[in-house]
């Protein structure tokens, strides 16, 4: 008896060890799986922060860039100003030596026909006698000519005056020239370095995205942000209409209740300064050119990713392309957005509008009227694009329309 007892004593003291054994263990695994969940967790956190520094830079560098290139374009536009003055005063410079050289040959055969008459005319005063009238006409006719001739030397000097005015304006524009060409070189040269250093910033930043779920989330926000920006404008524009109606009925009341009444009222009427479109947008259908001269890397409804679809289209092109107003408008939105970098929206009638997106800088403001083809941005890849290109809408309303079909 006393045996049997002993032996399940101990086959319960090992079934107790076996458990202890089994707990230990599992307890060891939970701690181990706890330790490898803080280290991916303080992974994620200092990942995100990393990312979150870099898009920091990055948006220093964009805005750098920005700048730079608005000084740049402004500088361009003076060398093209000051190189045109060049040309006219040169061309000015040809046509008054010209002008001298002839007047200088005029005075020349005038010199030369009063010297060979003036020599006979002395003779035939001195031995023929002649007549005292014939000496009188004679002398009348030296002084006609001399008057004459001084009249052209005034002629001669005061072009000659004109010709070294000119020439001293040409000095001085010619080294403004040469500054600003220097100027303009030293810009092309920041100018680089920052896209440069843009570019690095922005391939580091892609290395420490996470997940693609992350980079979906992300899409999706930013396409909401610019929708609301859209919707925002258009609700505006109906705001600003409304008053405008508003107004005029208002004005149309007094009018009627004065002429019941016959009560004066003020006939000067306050005018605000209003876009007013030349001609509908929609007769532009097919006929516009395309902002930029580029490849068509994206078209309008293809793949943003396996669940996004781009409402434009992207035309890769060269960072620093110019960017042109696809027709006459007004800028209702310039600056960054979120996702989409540097945008300009332009609103051409009461239903659409243009977007152009992820440039490098912006050179026009909100309330601009811009014709067609006129310079309004610089090619870029601001926002999150990964090559150089301009993202380019065409909406009427809130429905997107296909570029493609608009432009040539």
């Amino acid at each position: 008896m006393s045996t049997k007892i002993s032996y399940r004593l101990f086959f319960l003291l090992l079934l107790l060890a076996g458990f202890s054994v089994s707990a230990e263990n599992t307890q060891q695994k939970q701690s181990n799986l706890q330790k490898k969940i803080n280290s991916a967790s303080s992974t994620l956190k200092n990942s995100r922060a990393v990312s979150k520094k870099l898009k920091k830079n990055v948006l220093i560098a964009e805005d750098k860039l920005n700048f730079l290139s608005q000084e740049l374009h402004q500088t361009e536009k003076k060398i093209n100003s000051l190189t045109s003055k060049l040309n006219k005063s040169n061309a000015q410079k040809k046509k008054l030596e010209k002008q001298t050289d002839a007047q200088r040959q005029a005075l020349a055969q005038q010199m030369q026909a009063l010297y060979t008459s003036g020599k006979q005319s002395h003779l035939r005063l001195l031995l023929r006698q002649d007549d005292p009238s014939d000496i009188s006409r004679t002398v009348k006719y030296f002084e006609y000519m001399n008057k004459h001739r001084l009249k052209r030397i005034k002629k001669i000097k005061k072009r000659l005056n004109k010709v070294k005015i000119v020439q001293e304006q040409i000095a001085k524009d010619t080294t403004v020239l040469k500054s600003l060409q220097a100027e303009q070189g030293e810009k092309k040269v920041a100018l680089k370095s920052v896209v440069k250093t843009k570019d690095k910033l922005l391939k580091k930043q892609r290395k420490v995205v996470t997940s693609q779920e992350q980079k979906l989330s992300k899409l999706k926000k930013d396409e909401s942000r610019l929708r609301g920006v859209l919707q925002r404008l258009a609700n505006k524009q109906k705001k600003e209409e409304k008053a405008a109606k508003a107004k005029v009925q208002k004005r149309k009341d007094e009018i009627k209740l004065a002429a019941k009444t016959g009560k004066k009222i003020n006939k000067s009427v306050s005018v605000e300064r209003h876009f007013v479109p030349n001609k509908p947008f929609s007769s532009l259908r097919g006929r516009l050119s395309w902002p930029v001269r580029g490849k068509l890397s994206h078209r309008y409804g293809s793949p943003r990713n396996s669940k996004i679809n781009w409402n434009g289209v992207i035309l890769s092109a060269a960072g620093g392309t110019k960017v042109h107003a696809v027709a006459r408008g007004k800028v209702e939105f310039s600056g960054r957005l979120n996702g989409y970098g540097y945008v300009i929206i332009i609103r051409h009638d009461k239903s659409y509008r243009s977007l152009y997106a992820f440039n490098r800088s912006v050179y026009k403001k909100v309330g601009q009227i811009v014709k067609q083809g006129d310079v309004i941005a610089a090619v870029g890849n601001s926002g999150r694009l990964a090559n150089p290109g301009l993202y380019f809408e065409i909406s009427k309303g809130s429905r997107h329309q296909n570029p493609a079909k608009w432009c040539r």
